[in-house]
């Protein structure tokens, strides 16, 4: 019998065992053979057990309930699109250049809660005893408050023009008279009726979000006052802080492949 590999002649000696004597001379390779197959298989399941955890690792990178908010919103986003059968290139357009703008203002949220979290940390590292003129030192902090103030305050801005283009937009539980007001304010929309922009707003598919308010952060629980909203919005970009790493990246290669 002719053969170019053991494992063959293992495979008949199987089917037809009383053909082969038990101390077959070849019994030792086939022995061989089968340790090395064996180990390949291990290596090989090893191989997808450790890609089966890396991809459990990735989606887990994002720890926090303001993160997969965040990330969530994104998401839901970039898959915006027309209902199912509505062939409009005019609207699809319009809702791409929103999609566009709304994504942009998700980056500069991020960016904001960046520079607040960063100067507050400055603030935090600045200790009287490492002046010898207190006078010198009320001036630095000083400095620094009114700079951590200004990131406040874009990241209070942003963030409220981030929620009122997902609201108008993407939003399902926004009331649809208030969607209706708004959009009719922008100005490749003034040209149109209530009753024309309704029907072209209707051809958008609609999300409901994880925070029905503000999709990534519950406005509906932020203080009417500007100072209590002050503070629950700087809450807020707190409780992000260990996600932006990741948030940011995946923000950076969106933005990139437009």
């Amino acid at each position: 019998m002719n053969y170019n590999s053991p494992r063959s002649l293992f495979r008949d000696m199987h089917k037809n065992p009383d053909k082969y004597p038990y101390d077959y001379e070849e019994k030792q390779v086939i022995k061989e053979e089968l340790v090395k197959d064996a180990k390949e298989n291990n290596d090989e399941i090893t191989q997808i057990n450790k890609e089966k955890e890396n991809k459990t690792e990735q989606k887990e990178k994002i720890i926090t309930s303001e993160g997969r908010a965040f990330k969530s919103t994104v998401d839901n986003i970039r898959s915006a699109s027309l209902l199912s059968g509505i062939d409009n290139p005019s609207e699809e357009s319009i809702l791409e250049q929103r999609k566009q703008l709304t994504m942009s203002y998700l980056a500069k949220v991020l960016e904001d809660v960046q520079n607040y979290l960063n100067q507050v940390n400055v603030l935090q590292m600045y200790k009287l005893d490492s002046y010898d003129d207190i006078s010198k030192y009320q001036s630095i902090v000083q400095s620094s408050d009114a700079l951590r103030r200004s990131y406040h305050n874009k990241l209070i801005s942003d963030l409220k023009i981030a929620v009122r283009l997902i609201n108008i937009n993407f939003n399902a539980d926004y009331p649809e008279p208030l969607r209706l007001q708004e959009e009719h304010k922008v100005a490749d929309r003034r040209h149109l009726s209530l009753e024309e922009l309704k029907k072209l707003m209707e051809q958008r598919k609609y999300f409901n979000f994880t925070l029905p308010g503000g999709a990534f952060i519950n406005m509906q629980q932020c203080p009417k006052d500007p100072q209590g909203e002050r503070e629950y919005i700087a809450y807020w970009a707190l409780k992000l802080y260990h996600d932006l790493t990741t948030l940011n990246e995946e923000m950076r290669q969106i933005l990139e492949k437009k």
